[in-house]
């Protein structure tokens, strides 16, 4: 009896997330859509990135800047006197997270700073590249190009695109 009583709350609970997950999919893909139509496809981020990143950067919205600060990106900024909240572990840092009033305000500074920070220039010259050829872009290719978005380099960039491939 106590075996079977395990394996249904186990049944449950990976049901549950799996719907948890679902849903934070569908909010992510939401704001995404919503961000960039009208958009021209040379400045689109593809939605299976944005929402890879997403996934990864907030652990499915768990993280506590997702919770707390609607940030589900690890974007950060280095002017204190804007809304941010600290790091637990790094108090002393000369940086905050950025919080933001909702997901969508989140997903639209993600698409923004893709857009326009110097760090991914190599990623809209793909972009670029790939919409000249194939008139789409392929998420995985803009992924190889996001090696500075993480400390973690090389190692990040197989995590997005192992996230990407998982929600194919």
């Amino acid at each position: 009896m106590r075996k079977l009583v395990i394996i249904v709350f186990f049944i449950f609970l990976v049901n549950s997330t799996f719907a948890n997950n679902s849903i934070f999919i569908e909010k992510v893909a939401s704001c995404s859509n919503k961000i960039q139509d009208g958009l021209t496809l040379i400045k689109q981020i593809p939605k299976e990135l944005v929402v890879a990143q997403a996934i990864i950067e907030s652990n499915w919205g768990k993280s506590r800047f997702a919770k707390e600060g609607n940030n589900y990106f690890g974007m950060r900024t280095w002017d204190l006197s804007k809304p941010h909240m600290k790091p637990r572990f790094k108090k002393e840092s000369t940086f905050g997270l950025v919080i933001y009033s909702d997901m969508c305000a989140s997903v639209e500074d993600y698409i923004y700073n893709l857009n326009v920070s110097e760090k991914y220039s190599s990623l809209r010259r793909a972009r670029i590249i790939e919409v000249k050829l194939w008139n789409s872009v392929d998420p995985i290719v803009l992924a190889r190009h996001l090696g500075s978005y993480s400390e973690e380099g090389p190692t990040y960039i197989r995590k997005i695109i192992d996230q990407i491939e998982n929600l194919k």
